[in-house]
């Protein structure tokens, strides 16, 4: 255990579900995840600093906050009249806050900027989006750390949730309950961030409150005027003093990280805004939270609407309501911090006892698998065989397994080139880029192929990145121009060298709308979760060979994107990806709070990355009303 100084307590990190050194939590944590519904700071703190050179007729910073000190003189430098929505227009007596620029201390509060034409968080990390996060530590030379405030879950863990590194559970005195009361504490988790964050093998446990006694001070670190910091064991020793309950605590696992000069350069790059506030502001909003927003679906957005409009960017908060990102970050809670509180302990627990303990799958979960195991062997008796040569389309499930991340896998094509026992590499065949590729004919002329994005993956080391030629065409084939992918009795698809392309333009075997150049893979590592994994959990399905020439003849009429062509291909490759056929059981499910159904939002969150990564710019005005 890390030793506790008189001015910092070192964050103990906990465990789940396997026991390493430190603290963990019970593996009554892993059947909560499966009934989803769906440092030591070695410097004085500010705070003694400016304590130390007070003087005479100087504020009292024993006892007042420097902050509110410091906020008074931003106040009163100003030059202009404040109105009711202008930067530090809500500064009263006891509540004020402002736009402190870059200036990053412990006790500040990040708010992420939401940009008025398109927010990336949308795609991707999507609880960065309108998270309101809280500086707790800060070094320019090494790390800053922040945790999110406005994203609570409704997961309540009891004591007994809580391990130490021998498994036992974690309470104070001999294993004492606390018995100054007959009950179990619980502890409302708050999801702080993806470092170390709830579902990670070590998440770290950061409780903030506002107890004063000296049980706490002992075990806490003031981060500003009445917030303190502590971890879970000094939360339970001002439990167990009798200074507080747990619910005068906010639990939040994981924590927000950047390295040294990281987050300067993303204020710079205007990510986010830094604002100074008081506690009160503060306390209010986590009170407000823990009491009204029970719901994680709500995501705290009411709480980072409010500092935007204390800071003066009312209008800018109110314009992007609903927007993608709103969307989409209310989908990340619907599967990440929204947990069936119907779910009884006795429940989770006869769920643990079916639990195999060798594969951590429970009774129905193998079930589950066998069922698709006997249904990929009714697939490969009808012609649907997984292996080099194989096509594979993105889900037809609703929701799609890759509207919150992957969004390129979509209703996507895939071409599997490579399947051996550590590694099936592949590549996406309905994805044209901006990019072309030239071919030096026989003759000097060049002629110019579409590049199709194959994947995120390349060469490592190699600059200039290597292209896959693909082609279908029978006469190619028999002149033996490549080989086929795969097996020859089903692959249709034959891939080649960017010579023998050159070859059979020049010959007038072929021209260059016969071939198909791709460039980057997709990899799915046989170890972990692998490709057969994500077939079975129906990420992925495998296409009949009987339909993959049609699939060919209806990709190759894509051109290279453009404003203009970017409509034409996207309906070719939903043309293309159900030739399989669709699905019918698609459900009607909105999101949270809106009439934007799941299944047009996932549509849309790949038409977003198509336009992001590939194009290079957001075109699309769609249905938000960040794009009105």
């Amino acid at each position: 255990m890390k030793e506790v100084s008189s001015l910092f307590i070192a964050i103990i990190s906990i465990q789940l579900p396997i026991s390493i050194s430190g603290f963990r939590l019970s593996s009554n944590i892993l059947c909560i995840r499966q009934h989803l519904s769906k440092r030591k700071n070695d410097t004085p703190s500010e705070f003694q600093l400016f304590a130390e050179i007070s003087d005479d007729g100087a504020p009292d910073f024993n006892t007042d906050d420097w902050r509110e000190f410091r906020a008074r003189l931003v106040m009163r430098s100003s030059d202009r009249e404040a109105s009711s929505d202008d930067i530090g227009s809500t500064f009263t007596t006891t509540t004020w806050a402002y736009d402190s620029g870059f200036l990053i201390e412990p006790g500040s509060i990040i708010l992420a900027k939401a940009d008025p034409k398109f927010s990336y968080f949308g795609l991707n990390q999507q609880y960065f989006h309108k998270s309101v996060m809280l500086v707790t530590h800060h070094d320019e030379k090494s790390f800053t750390k922040g945790i999110i405030l406005n994203r609570p879950t409704n997961l309540f863990l009891g004591d007994e949730d809580f391990l130490n590194e021998n498994g036992d559970p974690f309470i104070l005195d001999n294993g004492r309950m606390n018995e100054q009361k007959n009950e179990i504490d619980e502890w409302r988790i708050w999801y702080g961030g993806d470092v170390h964050g709830l579902y990670s093998d070590d998440p770290e446990i950061i409780c903030l409150h506002s107890i004063n006694s000296e049980v706490a001070k002992n075990v806490s670190q003031e981060i500003m005027k009445n917030v303190m910091l502590t971890n879970y064991q000094g939360a339970r020793q001002i439990v167990d003093a009798g200074d507080a309950t747990s619910s005068e605590f906010w639990v939040f696992a994981g924590y927000a990280g950047w390295t040294s000069g990281q987050l300067l350069d993303e204020l710079k790059r205007e990510s986010w805004y830094m604002v100074s506030t008081d506690s009160q502001t503060v306390w209010s909003e986590l009170v407000r939270q823990r009491d009204e927003e029970l719901d994680p679906r709500n995501v705290g957005l009411k709480t980072w609407s409010m500092l935007m409009k204390m800071i003066g960017r009312g209008d800018e908060a109110q314009h992007l309501t609903d927007s993608f990102a709103d969307l989409t970050l209310k989908e990340w809670a619907e599967e990440s911090i929204l947990f069936d509180s119907s779910i009884t302990i006795t429940e989770m627990q006869e769920s643990l006892d079916g639990l195999d303990a060798t594969t951590g799958r429970d009774e129905a979960g193998l079930i589950d698998s066998v069922d698709n195991l006997v249904r990929l062997a009714i697939d490969a008796k009808d012609g649907k065989v997984i292996g080099a040569g194989s096509i594979l389309r993105g889900s037809a499930a609703d929701p799609s397994p890759f509207l919150l991340s992957d969004q390129k896998f979509h209703k996507s094509t895939v071409l599997v080139l490579q399947d051996d026992d550590e590694v099936t590499i592949g590549v996406l065949l309905n994805h044209p880029t901006t990019r072309s590729h030239p071919l030096v004919l026989a003759n000097g002329q060049e002629v110019r192929l579409t590049v199709r994005h194959g994947g995120s993956y390349g060469l490592p080391l190699v600059t200039d990145q290597p292209v896959v030629f693909l082609h279908a065409k029978q006469e190619l084939k028999d002149r033996d121009y490549g080989e086929p992918v795969g097996s020859s009795d089903r692959s249709h698809i034959w891939i080649c060298s960017d010579q023998q392309a050159a070859g059979a333009i020049s010959k007038g075997y072929a021209n260059q709308n016969d071939f198909m150049a791709v460039q980057g893979f997709s990899i799915w590592n046989k170890e972990g979760k692998n490709l057969l994994g994500d077939i079975l959990d129906g990420s992925f399905e495998v296409v009949n060979h009987k339909n993959s020439e049609q699939i060919w003849s209806i990709l190759m009429m894509q051109e290279i994107l453009s404003q203009k062509t970017i409509d034409r291909n996207c309906q070719l490759s939903e043309d293309a990806w159900s030739i399989e056929g669709k699905k019918d059981n698609f459900s009607s499910r909105s999101v949270y709070e809106s009439t934007v159904s799941v299944a047009d939002l996932s549509d849309d969150a790949s038409r977003f990355w198509i336009e992001a990564v590939l194009l290079g710019k957001i075109i699309s005005v769609r249905k938000y009303s960040a794009f009105e």
